[in-house]
């Protein structure tokens, strides 16, 4: 049986069916569908409150319910941000240790003492042991102080986290043109709108009541330091369909060098990035997970079924390839357990190459670090926060006047969309009106991506890929600088 995922490697053609600009008569119609739904959902600004429809049960998902709030329940405007490490449909107080419980305990599960002293127990033995300052140290408290942006306190109200469904939409798409967002959500419920819709707006809730947001904004300057240095999902150039490659040394994790949350701010961190190098045609990304040397103390089994989940739920259609270099015999008998949570989508990505040549039919050679059996002589260091990178978030005058512009972007581009939605059932009786319709959005949905550009330098902090020169100040991606 021929893998379509494996053949685009053989043949140097990306699959494009289902992405922006390669759609069927059927699957056009089907965004439509989704566009006219999502727009009717969208309520007028600082009126109606973010809800979630529940999702119908064709959308269940293989790894875990989705979540299913009662349908127009108001999402507190200082919703707090709890631990990362929830599943779908859990609550604050319901952890993920309940619904992680059929997993291997890792020891990444047990808590750590904090600022403890080594006395107490029987002689000393059984003593809580002295926390490490690594542990939790974050990047911001050795960075420059200049480089850090300003407090989320300190914004006015055009950067706040977004309280209604439009605002939270808008949040999300960033920089993307708006048709991929949703046609990631359609890819991955098989083009049915309702599906569809009910897990967009699952995922708008997820990141206003974990805040992810406020992630964006803050940056590197509130995540683990060690877990920065690690080199763990560093990005280094492209795949041969040009895809960005994240490496994942998996012998370099180790689940008790800090706490769970910061592993899972992490993770939610590098997607966010990665959603800024993608650009269509590139849509997905290529994960090289590195076994060489791994036992079973690098494993967090607990972390990993968040990732599954989180990739699922709120980042479908973004993972291209996996592959699984050097696979020992202990991933291979983890392979057993893992494969069962994966969605069938997903596993047929998964791809395991047993050697240097192997991983070159997926990676030209110069764009290999030399450890790969390549030509690229790379070696990762990470680039720490340099004075005053982000200073623009500083201006709020420009701040202000950028999300402006974005608004108005947004406005001519829902506008747009209505019509364009409507023109389809007007096309026949009046055939001018559907070209000069989809060119109005077109020009429009180019006018979100250039205002969502200008505004990004005010709402999210710089990162290393900003710092190297791979993500310019104008959002281009050169992985060559």
């Amino acid at each position: 049986m021929t893998n379509a995922v494996l053949e685009q490697y053989d043949s140097g053609t990306p699959i494009s069916e289902g992405t922006l600009g390669h759609l069927t008569p059927e699957q056009d119609a089907a965004l439509r569908d989704l566009w006219t739904r999502l727009l009717d959902l969208l309520p007028t600004p600082a009126l109606d409150p973010l809800s979630a429809p529940t999702p119908s049960p064709a959308s269940a998902s293989s790894l875990s319910p989705s979540p299913s709030p009662a349908p127009s329940a108001p999402l507190p405007a200082t919703a707090k941000r709890t631990s990362r490490l929830r599943l779908p449909g859990t609550t604050a107080s319901a952890s993920s240790s309940a619904s992680l419980s059929q997993l291997p305990s890792s020891s990444a599960d047990k808590p750590h003492a904090s600022n403890s002293s080594n006395s107490g127990g029987w002689f000393g033995f059984g003593a809580a042991k002295t926390e490490p300052t690594a542990f939790r140290q974050l990047v911001g408290e050795v960075a420059p102080a200049s480089s850090r942006p300003p407090e989320r306190a300190a914004i006015d109200a055009g950067a706040r986290p977004a309280l209604t469904m439009r605002e939270a939409f808008w949040s999300t798409v960033l920089c993307d043109n708006p048709d991929v967002l949703l046609l990631r959500f359609l890819r991955a419920r098989k083009w049915r709108p309702d599906d569809a819709l009910a897990m967009l707006v699952a995922c708008l809730r997820w990141r206003q009541t974990e805040d992810v947001d406020r992630l964006v904004w803050t940056g590197e300057s509130q995540l683990n330091l060690a877990l920065m240095r690690s080199g763990v999902g560093a990005m280094h150039r492209t795949d041969r369909i040009g895809q960005p490659v994240l490496y994942v040394p998996v012998r370099l994790n180790d689940p008790k060098a800090q706490p769970p949350e910061h592993m899972v701010d992490y993770t939610v961190y590098l997607m966010e990035v990665a959603r800024v190098v993608l650009h269509p045609p590139v849509e997905k990304v290529c994960l090289l997970v590195d076994t060489t040397d791994m036992s079973m103390s690098n494993m967090d089994w607990n972390f990993f079924r968040t990732f599954l989940t989180y990739l699922e739920h709120y980042y479908p259609e973004c993972l291209g390839l996996v592959l699984i270099y050097n696979a020992s015999w202990v991933f291979h008998g983890l392979w057993k357990l893992i494969r069962p949570l994966l969605d069938p989508v997903v596993a047929s990505k998964v791809h395991f190459a047993a050697d240097q040549k192997e991983l070159q039919r997926f990676i030209a050679p110069e764009n290999l670090p030399l450890e790969y059996g390549g030509t690229g002589n790379f070696s990762y260091t990470y680039a720490m926060p340099e004075e005053k990178e982000n200073a623009p978030m500083f201006d709020v005058m420009a701040r202000d006047s950028a999300a402006a512009a974005h608004l108005a972007a947004c406005d001519e581009f829902e506008t747009a969309t209505r019509a364009w939605a409507a023109a389809v059932t007007t096309a026949a009786s009046q055939p001018d009106q559907s070209p000069d319709v989809d060119a109005r959005r077109n020009a429009a949905a180019s006018g979100v991506v250039a205002a969502s550009k200008a505004m990004d330098k005010f709402c999210r902090a710089r990162t290393q890929y900003h710092r190297t020169g791979i993500i310019a100040a104008d959002m281009a991606v050169n992985w060559t600088p």
